[in-house]
Protein backbone atom coordinates (compact mmCIF):
# COMPACT_ATOMS: atom_id res chain seq x y z
CA UNK A 1 0.00 0.00 0.00
CA UNK A 2 3.03 2.72 0.82
CA UNK A 3 4.13 1.81 -2.81
CA UNK A 4 1.72 3.12 -4.39
CA UNK A 5 0.34 6.37 -2.12
CA UNK A 6 4.38 6.78 -3.01
CA UNK A 7 3.56 6.74 -6.93
CA UNK A 8 0.37 8.30 -6.45
CA UNK A 9 2.07 11.69 -4.96
CA UNK A 10 4.73 11.27 -7.18
CA UNK A 11 1.62 11.36 -10.07
CA UNK A 12 0.21 14.27 -8.41
CA UNK A 13 3.47 16.32 -8.33
CA UNK A 14 3.57 16.35 -12.26
CA UNK A 15 0.57 18.70 -12.70
CA UNK A 16 2.32 21.85 -13.09
CA UNK A 17 4.02 20.39 -15.67
CA UNK A 18 0.77 19.79 -18.02
CA UNK A 19 -0.35 23.67 -17.01
CA UNK A 20 -2.32 22.32 -13.44
CA UNK A 21 -4.42 19.92 -15.57
CA UNK A 22 -3.14 16.81 -14.95
CA UNK A 23 -5.90 14.39 -17.02
CA UNK A 24 -4.93 11.04 -17.20
CA UNK A 25 -5.57 7.19 -16.36
CA UNK A 26 -3.58 5.81 -14.01
CA UNK A 27 -2.76 1.97 -14.59
CA UNK A 28 -1.54 -0.02 -11.46
CA UNK A 29 -0.01 -3.63 -12.88
CA UNK A 30 0.60 -6.57 -10.42
CA UNK A 31 2.37 -9.49 -12.10
CA UNK A 32 4.06 -12.86 -10.74
CA UNK A 33 6.71 -13.17 -13.55
CA UNK A 34 8.67 -10.70 -16.10
CA UNK A 35 6.07 -12.13 -18.64
CA UNK A 36 3.32 -10.90 -16.93
CA UNK A 37 4.72 -7.74 -16.20
CA UNK A 38 5.70 -6.86 -20.15
CA UNK A 39 2.00 -8.25 -21.40
CA UNK A 40 0.42 -5.25 -18.75
CA UNK A 41 3.09 -2.58 -20.00
CA UNK A 42 2.07 -3.14 -23.12
CA UNK A 43 -1.66 -2.95 -23.16
CA UNK A 44 -1.68 -0.13 -20.33
CA UNK A 45 1.53 2.12 -22.33
CA UNK A 46 -0.02 3.03 -25.36
CA UNK A 47 0.79 6.48 -25.56
CA UNK A 48 1.91 6.32 -22.15
CA UNK A 49 4.17 7.23 -19.56
CA UNK A 50 6.09 5.18 -17.34
CA UNK A 51 6.42 6.38 -13.88
CA UNK A 52 7.96 2.69 -12.25
CA UNK A 53 8.63 -0.57 -12.37
CA UNK A 54 9.51 -2.14 -9.19
CA UNK A 55 9.87 -5.44 -7.28
CA UNK A 56 7.91 -5.20 -4.46
CA UNK A 57 9.03 -7.53 -1.03
CA UNK A 58 6.83 -10.35 -1.78
CA UNK A 59 8.47 -11.05 -5.02
CA UNK A 60 5.94 -9.70 -6.94
CA UNK A 61 6.77 -7.14 -10.54
CA UNK A 62 4.38 -3.66 -10.11
CA UNK A 63 4.19 -1.45 -13.43
CA UNK A 64 2.95 1.72 -12.58
CA UNK A 65 1.86 4.19 -15.64
CA UNK A 66 -0.46 6.81 -16.54
CA UNK A 67 -2.24 7.19 -19.90
CA UNK A 68 -2.71 11.33 -20.89
CA UNK A 69 -6.38 11.90 -22.12
CA UNK A 70 -6.04 13.35 -26.17
CA UNK A 71 -6.18 17.42 -25.03
CA UNK A 72 -3.58 17.07 -22.14
CA UNK A 73 -1.07 15.12 -25.00
CA UNK A 74 -2.25 18.54 -27.31
CA UNK A 75 -1.11 20.40 -24.52
CA UNK A 76 2.09 18.85 -23.29
CA UNK A 77 2.69 18.72 -27.23
CA UNK A 78 1.94 22.55 -27.67
CA UNK A 79 4.39 23.47 -24.81
CA UNK A 80 6.97 21.57 -26.38
CA UNK A 81 6.38 22.90 -29.79
CA UNK A 82 6.32 26.45 -28.76
CA UNK A 83 10.02 25.77 -27.01
CA UNK A 84 11.21 23.63 -30.42
CA UNK A 85 9.62 26.77 -32.77
CA UNK A 86 7.23 24.71 -34.90
CA UNK A 87 4.83 27.72 -34.82
CA UNK A 88 5.27 30.30 -37.32
CA UNK A 89 2.88 33.19 -37.99
CA UNK A 90 0.97 33.99 -41.75
CA UNK A 91 -0.45 37.37 -42.60
CA UNK A 92 -3.83 38.10 -44.33
CA UNK A 93 -5.10 41.13 -46.27
CA UNK A 94 -7.78 43.08 -44.95
CA UNK A 95 -9.08 45.25 -47.97
CA UNK A 96 -11.00 48.69 -48.08
CA UNK A 97 -14.37 47.51 -50.02
CA UNK A 98 -14.13 50.74 -52.56
CA UNK A 99 -10.69 51.26 -53.25
CA UNK A 100 -10.06 47.59 -53.21
CA UNK A 101 -6.51 48.49 -51.89
CA UNK A 102 -4.95 46.67 -48.79
CA UNK A 103 -5.32 48.46 -45.27
CA UNK A 104 -3.95 46.14 -42.95
CA UNK A 105 -3.66 42.25 -42.40
CA UNK A 106 -4.40 39.56 -39.98
CA UNK A 107 -1.29 37.92 -38.13
CA UNK A 108 -2.92 34.33 -38.14
CA UNK A 109 -0.88 31.42 -35.84
CA UNK A 110 0.06 28.37 -37.55
CA UNK A 111 1.43 24.62 -36.13
CA UNK A 112 3.91 22.59 -37.53
CA UNK A 113 2.70 19.91 -35.74
CA UNK A 114 1.85 16.58 -38.10
CA UNK A 115 -0.75 15.39 -35.84
CA UNK A 116 -1.91 18.71 -33.59
CA UNK A 117 -1.59 21.21 -36.42
CA UNK A 118 -2.69 19.48 -39.57
CA UNK A 119 -6.25 20.83 -39.55
CA UNK A 120 -5.17 24.53 -38.64
CA UNK A 121 -5.89 26.52 -35.38
CA UNK A 122 -9.64 25.77 -35.56
CA UNK A 123 -9.02 22.37 -34.29
CA UNK A 124 -5.59 23.02 -31.81
CA UNK A 125 -7.13 26.86 -30.39
CA UNK A 126 -9.94 25.75 -29.02
CA UNK A 127 -8.08 22.82 -26.64
CA UNK A 128 -6.06 25.48 -25.63
CA UNK A 129 -8.51 27.70 -24.13
CA UNK A 130 -8.48 28.64 -20.56
CA UNK A 131 -4.20 27.71 -19.70
CA UNK A 132 -1.91 29.82 -19.72
CA UNK A 133 -0.19 28.47 -22.77
CA UNK A 134 -2.34 30.51 -25.44
CA UNK A 135 -1.30 33.58 -23.76
CA UNK A 136 1.96 32.83 -24.44
CA UNK A 137 0.91 32.35 -28.20
CA UNK A 138 -0.46 35.83 -28.26
CA UNK A 139 3.14 37.02 -26.87
CA UNK A 140 5.05 34.96 -29.88
CA UNK A 141 2.12 36.19 -32.42
CA UNK A 142 2.65 39.49 -31.22
CA UNK A 143 6.83 39.52 -31.50
CA UNK A 144 6.77 37.70 -34.94
CA UNK A 145 4.27 40.62 -36.48
CA UNK A 146 6.78 43.08 -34.74
CA UNK A 147 9.54 41.70 -36.54
CA UNK A 148 7.76 41.12 -40.01
CA UNK A 149 7.32 45.25 -39.40
CA UNK A 150 10.79 45.43 -39.15
CA UNK A 151 11.52 43.03 -42.29
CA UNK A 152 9.01 44.31 -44.93
CA UNK A 153 8.78 47.40 -43.71
CA UNK A 154 4.77 47.26 -44.33
CA UNK A 155 2.90 50.46 -45.66
CA UNK A 156 2.85 52.84 -43.07
CA UNK A 157 -1.22 53.45 -43.29
CA UNK A 158 -1.77 48.94 -42.65
CA UNK A 159 -2.56 47.94 -39.56
CA UNK A 160 -1.73 44.52 -37.93
CA UNK A 161 -4.75 42.87 -35.94
CA UNK A 162 -3.74 40.25 -33.38
CA UNK A 163 -6.47 37.75 -31.52
CA UNK A 164 -6.46 37.72 -27.91
CA UNK A 165 -8.19 35.07 -25.45
CA UNK A 166 -10.25 35.67 -23.62
CA UNK A 167 -7.92 33.94 -20.48
CA UNK A 168 -5.41 36.55 -21.30
CA UNK A 169 -7.59 39.57 -21.14
CA UNK A 170 -8.40 38.78 -17.36
CA UNK A 171 -4.66 38.47 -16.36
CA UNK A 172 -2.72 40.99 -14.59
CA UNK A 173 0.23 40.83 -16.88
CA UNK A 174 -2.06 41.70 -19.81
CA UNK A 175 -1.22 45.31 -20.45
CA UNK A 176 2.32 44.62 -20.15
CA UNK A 177 2.67 41.36 -22.32
CA UNK A 178 0.54 43.57 -25.44
CA UNK A 179 3.28 46.25 -24.74
CA UNK A 180 6.22 44.76 -23.89
CA UNK A 181 5.85 42.25 -27.29
CA UNK A 182 4.26 44.30 -29.74
CA UNK A 183 7.03 47.06 -29.35
CA UNK A 184 7.11 49.70 -31.81
CA UNK A 185 4.06 47.91 -33.80
CA UNK A 186 1.73 49.38 -30.88
CA UNK A 187 0.59 52.39 -32.43
CA UNK A 188 -0.57 50.02 -36.20
CA UNK A 189 -2.36 47.32 -33.55
CA UNK A 190 -6.07 46.26 -33.54
CA UNK A 191 -6.56 43.79 -30.83
CA UNK A 192 -9.86 41.74 -31.25
CA UNK A 193 -11.55 40.45 -29.18
CA UNK A 194 -14.96 37.98 -28.92
CA UNK A 195 -18.06 39.03 -27.55
CA UNK A 196 -17.61 35.95 -24.63
CA UNK A 197 -14.32 37.78 -23.72
CA UNK A 198 -16.08 41.19 -23.00
CA UNK A 199 -19.88 39.85 -21.96
CA UNK A 200 -18.43 40.02 -18.12
CA UNK A 201 -17.82 43.61 -17.42
CA UNK A 202 -15.49 43.21 -14.60
CA UNK A 203 -12.85 46.25 -13.76
CA UNK A 204 -9.99 44.37 -14.85
CA UNK A 205 -11.12 43.75 -17.94
CA UNK A 206 -12.61 47.83 -18.43
CA UNK A 207 -9.32 48.92 -17.42
CA UNK A 208 -7.03 46.97 -18.89
CA UNK A 209 -9.03 48.40 -22.73
CA UNK A 210 -8.90 50.95 -21.27
CA UNK A 211 -5.36 51.30 -21.13
CA UNK A 212 -4.91 49.92 -24.35
CA UNK A 213 -7.08 52.67 -25.64
CA UNK A 214 -5.15 55.03 -23.76
CA UNK A 215 -1.80 53.68 -26.13
CA UNK A 216 -3.44 54.36 -29.41
CA UNK A 217 -4.78 50.74 -29.50
CA UNK A 218 -7.76 49.72 -31.88
CA UNK A 219 -10.18 47.29 -30.66
CA UNK A 220 -12.34 45.35 -33.02
CA UNK A 221 -15.45 42.69 -31.74
CA UNK A 222 -14.68 39.46 -33.62
CA UNK A 223 -17.31 37.00 -35.12
CA UNK A 224 -20.03 39.91 -34.00
CA UNK A 225 -23.69 38.32 -34.13
CA UNK A 226 -21.93 34.60 -33.05
CA UNK A 227 -22.15 34.98 -29.28
CA UNK A 228 -24.21 36.58 -27.00
CA UNK A 229 -25.14 39.82 -29.24
CA UNK A 230 -25.07 42.22 -26.73
CA UNK A 231 -25.59 45.38 -28.57
CA UNK A 232 -24.38 47.60 -25.18
CA UNK A 233 -20.74 46.13 -25.80
CA UNK A 234 -20.03 48.55 -28.65
CA UNK A 235 -20.64 51.19 -26.78
CA UNK A 236 -18.89 50.37 -23.67
CA UNK A 237 -15.85 49.23 -24.63
CA UNK A 238 -15.55 52.05 -28.50
CA UNK A 239 -14.99 49.59 -30.59
CA UNK A 240 -13.07 50.94 -33.90
CA UNK A 241 -14.09 47.68 -36.13
CA UNK A 242 -17.07 44.92 -35.79
CA UNK A 243 -16.15 41.80 -37.40
CA UNK A 244 -19.01 39.62 -39.40
CA UNK A 245 -18.66 36.31 -39.33
CA UNK A 246 -18.90 34.56 -42.71
CA UNK A 247 -21.75 32.90 -42.09
CA UNK A 248 -24.08 35.66 -42.58
CA UNK A 249 -21.76 36.52 -45.84
CA UNK A 250 -23.65 33.05 -46.62
CA UNK A 251 -27.40 33.60 -46.39
CA UNK A 252 -29.48 33.39 -49.17
CA UNK A 253 -30.94 35.91 -51.57
CA UNK A 254 -31.68 39.58 -50.14
CA UNK A 255 -31.62 38.42 -46.58
CA UNK A 256 -27.67 38.35 -46.84
CA UNK A 257 -27.64 42.10 -48.25
CA UNK A 258 -30.35 43.41 -45.93
CA UNK A 259 -28.40 41.66 -42.45
CA UNK A 260 -25.41 43.10 -43.77
CA UNK A 261 -26.63 46.62 -44.52
CA UNK A 262 -28.72 46.48 -41.07
CA UNK A 263 -25.27 45.78 -38.96
CA UNK A 264 -23.14 48.71 -40.92
CA UNK A 265 -26.18 51.10 -40.65
CA UNK A 266 -25.71 49.58 -36.13
CA UNK A 267 -22.13 50.21 -36.53
CA UNK A 268 -21.51 53.13 -38.53
CA UNK A 269 -23.96 55.24 -35.77
CA UNK A 270 -21.48 54.15 -33.36
CA UNK A 271 -18.57 55.21 -35.04
CA UNK A 272 -17.18 52.01 -36.22
CA UNK A 273 -16.33 50.39 -38.84
CA UNK A 274 -17.63 46.83 -40.63
CA UNK A 275 -15.12 43.97 -41.50
CA UNK A 276 -16.70 40.70 -43.31
CA UNK A 277 -14.05 38.14 -43.32
CA UNK A 278 -14.59 35.15 -45.43
CA UNK A 279 -14.82 36.35 -48.84
CA UNK A 280 -13.79 33.94 -51.58
CA UNK A 281 -15.30 35.08 -54.85
CA UNK A 282 -16.10 38.26 -57.02
CA UNK A 283 -20.05 37.94 -56.37
CA UNK A 284 -19.79 38.05 -52.90
CA UNK A 285 -17.08 41.25 -52.68
CA UNK A 286 -20.18 42.96 -55.18
CA UNK A 287 -22.92 41.73 -52.48
CA UNK A 288 -20.26 43.08 -49.63
CA UNK A 289 -19.64 46.45 -51.63
CA UNK A 290 -23.24 47.11 -52.07
CA UNK A 291 -24.18 46.31 -48.12
CA UNK A 292 -21.80 49.25 -47.31
CA UNK A 293 -19.79 47.17 -45.60
CA UNK A 294 -16.37 49.18 -45.04
CA UNK A 295 -13.33 46.64 -45.19
CA UNK A 296 -13.31 42.65 -46.22
CA UNK A 297 -10.96 39.73 -46.20
CA UNK A 298 -11.21 36.47 -47.52
CA UNK A 299 -9.02 34.30 -50.33
CA UNK A 300 -10.96 36.25 -52.95
CA UNK A 301 -8.37 39.08 -51.49
CA UNK A 302 -5.39 37.35 -50.60
CA UNK A 303 -4.64 33.76 -48.52
CA UNK A 304 -2.84 33.80 -45.21
CA UNK A 305 0.64 34.40 -46.61
CA UNK A 306 4.55 33.84 -45.07
CA UNK A 307 6.53 37.22 -44.47
CA UNK A 308 8.36 36.79 -47.61
CA UNK A 309 4.86 36.62 -49.91
CA UNK A 310 4.10 39.76 -47.71
CA UNK A 311 6.39 41.06 -49.29
CA UNK A 312 6.07 40.82 -52.53
CA UNK A 313 2.10 41.45 -52.08
CA UNK A 314 2.74 44.86 -50.12
CA UNK A 315 5.23 46.11 -53.52
CA UNK A 316 2.45 45.45 -55.47
CA UNK A 317 -0.42 46.21 -53.77
CA UNK A 318 1.35 49.65 -53.19
CA UNK A 319 -0.08 50.40 -57.10
CA UNK A 320 -2.74 48.28 -57.73
CA UNK A 321 -5.74 47.34 -56.20
CA UNK A 322 -6.54 43.79 -54.84
CA UNK A 323 -8.29 42.53 -57.81
CA UNK A 324 -5.21 42.25 -59.90
CA UNK A 325 -2.85 40.82 -57.49
CA UNK A 326 -4.26 36.98 -56.92
CA UNK A 327 -1.26 35.92 -58.42
CA UNK A 328 1.14 37.44 -56.05
CA UNK A 329 -0.68 36.16 -53.21
CA UNK A 330 -0.46 32.44 -54.46
CA UNK A 331 -1.29 29.69 -51.36
CA UNK A 332 -1.08 29.69 -48.21
CA UNK A 333 2.32 29.15 -46.94
CA UNK A 334 3.10 25.40 -45.67
CA UNK A 335 5.23 24.74 -42.79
Amino acid sequence: MRFFQRYTARIRRLRPVFDGHLDAVVTVAVASSLAGLLAASLIASRDAVVLAIALSACSALVYVGYRLRPKVKLRRAARIGLRRGEFHVVYQPIVDTRTRHCVGVEALLRWGHPKFGAGGPGLFIGELEGTRLLSALTCFVLREANNALTQLPFPQHWHISINICARHLLEDRFVEDICESAGPMLERLVLELTERSCVERTPRVVTALSHMKQRGVRLSLDDFGTGFSNLDLLADFRFDYVKVDRRFLALRGEARIQFLKSVAALVHALGAKVVVEGVECAAEHDVVQRSGIDLAQGYWYGKPMAVDQLRAFASASASASINTLHDVTGTEHEA
